[in-house]
């Protein structure tokens, strides 16, 4: 009869393998995660930078990666709510360089400016609605593919 030693040191090293296991599998995901994210990094950083027309240029190259991330990905496709953070952070960004670029000062001391800077911010955003609508149609037209139905749509936008 096994000791009480051995049964819990068997436990033990039984549990350890489950959760290195699942160490793994989420190691796995992240790696993933990161190595798809990592060809935006161009994208990412034209938004970052905050010109509006930099960023309205770099909307359908990031929109295309983002749909290739989703049609290649084995992990990214099967967690919707990732995906929906992402785009969710996309949109987050893109408003908040919009919002910085609209000097509230500007709009009474120089309104010509104001109005055009105004005018590409609309722009910008209205592109990147554009931009993901399209490549969501796209999706769905590729019937292979996972759909992007996403329950934060409207927060997105």
């Amino acid at each position: 009869m096994a000791s009480h030693d051995q049964k819990t040191e068997g436990c033990s090293l039984e549990n350890y393998d489950i959760q290195y296991a699942l160490f793994q599998k989420q190691q796995a995901i992240a790696k993933d995660f990161v190595k798809f994210l990592s060809t935006l990094e161009r994208q990412f950083k034209n938004i970052a930078r905050g010109d509006l027309s930099i960023i309205e240029e770099t909307l359908p190259s990031l929109l295309t990666g983002l749909k290739l991330i989703w049609t290649i990905s084995r992990h990214i496709n099967q967690n919707e709510l990732k995906m929906e953070d992402i785009l969710e952070s996309i949109s987050t960004e893109i408003c908040e360089m919009v919002k910085r670029k609209i000097d509230i000062a500007k709009i009474f001391k120089k309104p010509d400016e104001a109005v055009i800077v105004i005018g590409k911010g609309k722009t910008v955003l209205e592109s990147w609605r554009k931009e993901f609508d399209k490549t969501k149609r796209a999706i769905e037209n590729e019937q292979t593919v996972k759909r992007w139905d996403f329950q934060k749509t409207r927060e997105i936008f």
